[in-house]
């Protein structure tokens, strides 16, 4: 029985060394075959692997493929999406019509076969041991200028700040962590006062796939060049949901609605309640005066501090009811001004979430912390859009006038 155990012992102990010495072989004859190949391949064509899912990711996809075609910059050019019961992601879409070879995350990916690796919006964390199948390790197109926006959401989140720029980094990524790596190159892209993320996403994508090509005419320079991110100026960009959408009519400024409705508009349109029903709010009507350029949250707590009795300044230049008589019967022939003179709106005389028709305007003007905000067009859950004169003489008009308030 003793020599039984022993033997097993030893077979076990013989094993474990085959077993050690079989991964320090083929770690060798990795490490060999990947320092032989960027031995190689100092310039193109680069055999890339491209990982993408939606929109922003197919600009950067169509632009590898032309340039496979026409100019031989790129080798091999094989495509990893993440698959969806749901739907069928841009870039899948994409590849079935194009004949391109694609594969569903996750992914082992021998060594030796390519050069470098491709990454826009893919949403994924990609593992130490993909990472180091790259010899010139992977690149991400990233929406923002790192480090400022870290994370799923960086287009959303410059809006919503107010930035006045934003851009694209080409970073290379790291294990572990999204966003952290060096940084190959920036563009710097401006934003206009009234841009809306959704039109900002798609020139950004535009701009991240003629900037990857930049960097691929001139790869091994752009690696050798990279800048490590400081952690100064660090912000990050969580991903957004319905939930961050909705508005609080007490808390919210005229300010702060408009920037979340040019952040959230394209994907998850601001909502509230009519009397419990869910209502997107559609088709504002946005003013420069409320932008990152004329406008900061500190002036709005200035004002509504300097002026409580009279109404702010916000208030003041966007008022459209008189106390004792309802905007309804105005004739708006003449400008804001013209009412202003007549009108003087108190935060005090009516609650924030009240809800007035401009017959002149076709607008439907809600107020809010510290002004009225105004929207073209309204959509009840269950019910198909609607203008806001539908929405007035649907709604508005069949309650009491008392009751003229969003939750």
């Amino acid at each position: 029985m003793k020599w039984q155990l022993k033997f097993q012992s030893i077979l076990k102990f013989k094993l474990w060394k085959d077993w050690k010495f079989y991964h320090f072989t083929k770690n060798l004859s990795d490490n060999y075959r990947r320092q032989e190949r960027i031995e190689e391949k100092s310039k193109p064509p680069w055999d890339i692997m491209f990982f993408g899912t939606d929109e922003f990711s197919l600009k950067s996809l169509t632009a590898l493929h032309r340039e496979q075609q026409r100019s031989g910059l790129v080798g091999r050019l094989d495509v990893v999406s993440i698959p969806s019961k749901k739907t069928v992601f841009a870039v899948r879409q994409y590849c079935q019509k194009e004949g391109l070879p694609i594969q569903d995350w996750p992914v082992v990916v021998p060594h030796g076969i390519y050069d470098v690796g491709v990454v826009a919006s893919f949403g994924r964390l990609i593992p130490a041991a993909v990472i180091q199948a790259f010899p010139l390790g992977i690149l991400n197109i990233h929406g923002s200028l790192l480090p400022r926006w870290r994370g799923a959401g960086p287009v959303v989140h410059a809006v919503l700040n107010n930035d006045s720029k934003t851009g694209i980094t080409i970073m290379k990524i790291e294990p572990h962590r999204f966003d952290v790596g060096k940084m190959v190159s920036k563009v710097e892209v401006p934003i206009s006062w009234d841009t809306r993320s959704g039109a900002l996403s798609k020139y950004l994508a535009d701009v991240g796939a003629q900037e990857m090509i930049a960097v691929l005419q001139n790869l091994t320079v752009k690696l050798r060049d990279a800048i490590p991110q400081t952690e100064d100026g660090v912000t990050k960009a969580p991903k957004i949901s319905e939930a961050s959408s909705k508005i609080d009519w007490n808390c919210c400024t005229c300010h702060k609605i408009q920037s979340m409705y040019r952040a959230f508009d394209d994907y998850f349109p601001l909502w509230t309640l009519w009397h419990g029903a869910p209502v997107k709010l559609r088709d504002m009507v946005m003013h420069k005066e409320w932008s990152h350029h004329h406008f900061s949250e500190m002036q709005v707590e200035e004002q509504i501090t300097e002026g409580e009795a009279q109404g702010s300044e916000c208030i003041k230049e966007n008022a459209i009811e008189n106390c004792e008589k309802s905007a309804t019967d105005y004739d708006f022939a003449g400008d804001q001004n013209d009412i202003r003179k007549n009108c003087t709106v108190s935060r005090k005389n009516h609650p924030p979430g009240r809800v007035i028709f401009n017959k002149k305007m076709k607008v439907v003007s809600v107020l809010c912390r510290d002004g009225w905000v105004s929207f073209k067009s309204v959509i009840i859950k269950g019910r198909k859009p609607m203008s806001a004169l539908d929405f007035y003489n649907g709604f508005i008009t069949k309650i009491p006038k008392d009751q003229h308030k969003f939750d």
